[in-house]
C-alpha cells in the first residue's frame, strides 16, 4: 500500500510538466478557451512570433498542441516542434572548447532537422523510404542523433562526426524542411522552437536568435517561447521588427480568468466537480495564472490532511508562496554574479505585498480592492530593472504590458505582486469577523480602486541600497574566499587559479535525496542503500542509471524510471 502511495506521488510530481505527458493526454487533456485559441492561431500564422510567459504558464503546452492540431489536418502547415531545454548541457564547452559556439550552432541545426523529420512521420500516410531519404538530402537521422548525444555529453567527436557537424548549414536546413514540407503536401511550415530562452547561456542565446532570424523564409515560420524579463536576442535580432510577442501569462485581472483555470483543471483532476466552487475558485487566484501551479494544489486539497478548509487552505497556499520565494532564491544558485540582487529583490517583493495588504486593509470600507503597485523611474535604475525582471521570470510579480504616464518625468510600471502572498499575508480578510473562502473570492472580486497604489524607487529604496546593488564575483572554489576583482585570475588568499563557475556543474553537485517531488521513502532509500551516488551527477553520470536504482529493495523498472525522469526534470527546471 505504501508503495502505491510513494508511486502515484512522484507521478503527480511529473504530470503537471507538458513534456511528460503523451500526445494523447494532452490533446484529451487540454481545455480550449478564447485566450488560448487567440495565442494557438498566432502560432500558426506566418508572421514570426515570440511566446512570452514565467515558468509552468503553459508555453510548451500550447506549441506542443499547436502541433498535434497540424498534425491532424492537411490544411494547416507542417508544424514542426523541438525543444531545446537541454541547452545547459553545452554550457561546460563554453569553458572547454574553443569552437563551443560553432558546435552550439550546429546542435540547434540538427535538433531542428531531427524535429523536421519526426513531423512527416508523424503524418497518417506512410511515406516511401527513397522519398524521405531524398527529403533528407541523403542524411542519416540515426548519425544526426548520436552527434546530438555526443554534444549533449561533451564527449570528444570523431572524425566522421566532424565532418557530419561541419556539413550541417542553414542552407541545408531550410532546404530539408522545404523539402519536406512538399513531401508531406503542406504550403508551408512552422517551426515552434520550445525553451529558446537560455538565460544561463548568454553566449548561445545570442547565437539562437541569429539561427532563429536567418532560417526565416516566406514559407518557413519561426517561432520561439522566451521569458518575459530576461531573455537577451543579441545585437541583430529585434523583436519588435523581426515578428511580435505573443503574452502567454494570463492575468488574475482578466475577465475570462476563472473560467479559463476552471476549464484547464475539469480536464486534468478527476472528481474536480467535487471540489466545493470556493475553493476552486479561491486556489485559482493563488495560482496567480499557472495552470501546472493549479492542478498541483487542487490535488493536494483532494488529500484532506487537515481538520477544517480553512486550515488546509492555509497550508496549502502558505506551502506554494514559500515555494515561490525559494524557487526565486535559488537563482542565485544558477547565477552566482545574482546573488545581490536576488536577495534585495526579495525584500522588495516582501515589502511591495505588504503595502498593498495595508492598502486593501483601508479599501475594504470603500467595498473596492488593490492588485496594482505602480513605480515609477525603474528604467532610471539598471540594477533595479534588472532584479524587477527577474521577479517576473520567477512569476512573483505580473506586469501591465502598457505603462502610465502622471505628468513629466512620471511614468509608471505597473505590477501585481503574486496573489498566494496576498492571500498568505490576509489581504483580503484582516477587517472580517470570520473566515472563508467565499468572503476572500468576493473581496478579490470587487471592483478595482480607480488608480493603482504609487510608489517610486526612492521611495522603495534608500541611497545607500542602491549603491549598494551590484552583480557578485563567483568565489574561489577552491577556499571558498569572494575574489577582489573580476580580472583577477588567482585567488589572493590560497593562490589557486580562478575559474568561472558553472552552472551545469553547479546543478550537478547537488544531494540527490534532495530532488523535490522525491518521496521521504525514496529519499531515505537513496541515501541509505546507494551510498555512493551522493549527488545528482553522480547518478546520472553512469551508463544505465536504471539498474543501480533497482539494487534497491522493492524498485522495479517501472519505479527506477520514474525516478530518473523525476531527477532530470528537476534538472530541466533548474538549468532553464
Amino acid at each position: 500500500m505504501d508503495n502505491d502511495i510513494n508511486e502515484k506521488e512522484i507521478d503527480i510530481a511529473l504530470e503537471q510538466r507538458a513534456d511528460y505527458i503523451t500526445n494523447d493526454e494532452l490533446k484529451d487533456g487540454t481545455a480550449t478557451s478564447d485566450f488560448f485559441d487567440e495565442i494557438i492561431t498566432t502560432l500558426l500564422k506566418k508572421q514570426t512570433t515570440l511566446i512570452v510567459g514565467p515558468r509552468g504558464c503553459g508555453k510548451t503546452h500550447m506549441m506542443r498542441y499547436a502541433s498535434l492540431i497540424c498534425r491532424d489536418d492537411s490544411r494547416k502547415p507542417l508544424a514542426i516542434y523541438a525543444s531545446f531545454n537541454r541547452y545547459y548541457r553545452l554550457e561546460p564547452m563554453l569553458i572547454s572548447r574553443a569552437n563551443a559556439i560553432n558546435l552550439f550552432h550546429t546542435w540547434v541545426l540538427a535538433r531542428i532537422v531531427v524535429a523536421t523529420h519526426e513531423a512527416l512521420l508523424e503524418q497518417e500516410e506512410p511515406f516511401l523510404l527513397d522519398d524521405c531519404l531524398e527529403a533528407l538530402e541523403y542524411m542519416d537521422v540515426a548519425e544526426l542523433q548520436n552527434l546530438i548525444a555526443k554534444l549533449e555529453r561533451s564527449l570528444p567527436l570523431s572524425q566522421d562526426e566532424l565532418n557530419l557537424a561541419n556539413s550541417i548549414t542553414l542552407h541545408l536546413t531550410r532546404k530539408i524542411i522545404d523539402n519536406h514540407v512538399s513531401l508531406a503536401g503542406r504550403s508551408r511550415a512552422v517551426l515552434l522552437l520550445d525553451d529558446a530562452a537560455l538565460t544561463l547561456t548568454p553566449e548561445y542565446m545570442a547565437e539562437f536568435f541569429e539561427i532563429f532570424r536567418s532560417i526565416k523564409t516566406p514559407n518557413i515560420s519561426p517561432k520561439a517561447s522566451v521569458y518575459p524579463g530576461t531573455t537577451e536576442y543579441g545585437a541583430r535580432f529585434h523583436p519588435t521588427q523581426e515578428g511580435g510577442f505573443e503574452h502567454v501569462w494570463l492575468s488574475v485581472s482578466s475577465p475570462l480568468y476563472l473560467e479559463t483555470m476552471m476549464s484547464i483543471a475539469g480536464r486534468r483532476i478527476a472528481d474536480f466537480s467535487n471540489i466545493p466552487e470556493d475553493v476552486r475558485q479561491y486556489l485559482a487566484y493563488a495560482a496567480f495564472g499557472i495552470p501546472r501551479a493549479y492542478l498541483h494544489m487542487l490535488m493536494e486539497f483532494q488529500k484532506k490532511k487537515f481538520s477544517t478548509t480553512q486550515q488546509g487552505l492555509n497550508r496549502i497556499v502558505q506551502s506554494h508562496a514559500e515555494a515561490r520565494i525559494e524557487e526565486f532564491l535559488t537563482l542565485a544558485i544558477k547565477a552566482p554574479k545574482l546573488r545581490t540582487i536576488i536577495e534585495k529583490g526579495n525584500i522588495l517583493f516582501g515589502k511591495l505585498v505588504l503595502l498593498l495588504k495595508e492598502a486593501n486593509d483601508k479599501l475594504s470600507v470603500l467595498g473596492t480592492k488593490q492588485l496594482l503597485i505602480g513605480i515609477a523611474g525603474i528604467k532610471e535604475q539598471p540594477m533595479v530593472e534588472r532584479m524587477v525582471n527577474l521577479l517576473i521570470e520567477a512569476g512573483l510579480m505580473y506586469p501591465l504590458i502598457e505603462k502610465v504616464s502622471h505628468g513629466e518625468d512620471r511614468r509608471y510600471d505597473r505590477f501585481t505582486p503574486h496573489i498566494a502572498a496576498l492571500l498568505h499575508e490576509r489581504a483580503f480578510s484582516a477587517n472580517a469577523r470570520g473566515w472563508s473562502a467565499r468572503l476572500v473570492v468576493d473581496k478579490i472580486n470587487l471592483k478595482p480602486s480607480r488608480q493603482p497604489l504609487r510608489r517610486s524607487v526612492s521611495s522603495l529604496f534608500t541611497a545607500e541600497d542602491i549603491s549598494s546593488l551590484k552583480f557578485d564575483l563567483p568565489p574561489c572554489s577552491t577556499c571558498g574566499k569572494e575574489r577582489i576583482a573580476a580580472t583577477q585570475k588567482y585567488c589572493h588568499h590560497c593562490g589557486s587559479e580562478l575559474l568561472d563557475s558553472s552552472t551545469f556543474e553547479t546543478c550537478m553537485s547537488l544531494p540527490l535525496y534532495e530532488v523535490p517531488g522525491l518521496t521521504k521513502w525514496t529519499a531515505a532509500k537513496l541515501k541509505q542503500d546507494l551510498p555512493r551516488f551522493k549527488t545528482i551527477g553522480d547518478l546520472l553520470s553512469v551508463q544505465d542509471p536504471g539498474t543501480e536504482l533497482r539494487k534497491i529493495h522493492r524498485v522495479g523498472q517501472a519505479r527506477a524510471e520514474k525516478i530518473i525522469k523525476l531527477v532530470t526534470s528537476f534538472v530541466d527546471e533548474f538549468l532553464q
